[in-house]
């Protein structure tokens, strides 16, 4: 199957959120302006994946909502996070912070350069997301910073 990679226009808002409620993920504040997507499109033009980021003041990021479908393979994933790195520098974001709420994604989260955040950075809590997803059992708060 094809699939094409691109960032999400404002037109694409209602299908993301109907694509995060399908996946029964949290989809608050995704048509915020301050929040983009990268979204992964089979040849019928549906959404197979995507992965948000939250862009917040002094070069802060959090990544959210990566919903990936079952047809992918890991592959298709680290494009999606190789394809946001871009997206990360163009709007100069120089540090990203996701939350990890299972552990069996930490390991390759790890291998993709995040790292176990020390501590959280106020701003962060402005997210509904990210308060949200923080009440989550087990959730692990991870960043990783460029150069």
């Amino acid at each position: 199957m094809f699939y094409q990679l691109r960032a999400a226009r404002e037109k694409d808002g209602e299908m993301i959120e109907a694509f995060l409620k399908q996946a029964g993920t949290n989809h608050a504040g995704v048509n915020r302006s301050k929040t983009r997507f990268i979204i992964l499109e089979d040849s019928a033009k549906q959404i197979a994946a995507c992965l948000g980021m939250e862009n917040f003041s002094k070069g802060k990021g959090l990544l959210r909502s990566l919903v990936i479908s079952d047809k992918l393979s890991q592959s298709h994933i680290v494009t999606l996070f190789q394809s946001m790195e871009v997206l990360c520098e163009k709007h100069e974001i120089k540090t990203v912070y996701l939350i990890a709420n299972q552990h069996s994604s930490v390991d390759f989260l790890q291998v993709m350069g995040f790292t176990q955040a020390d501590s959280v950075p106020e701003e962060l809590y402005d997210s509904d997301h990210f308060r949200e997803s923080l009440q989550t059992e087990g959730s692990i708060l991870m960043k990783k910073t460029s150069a």
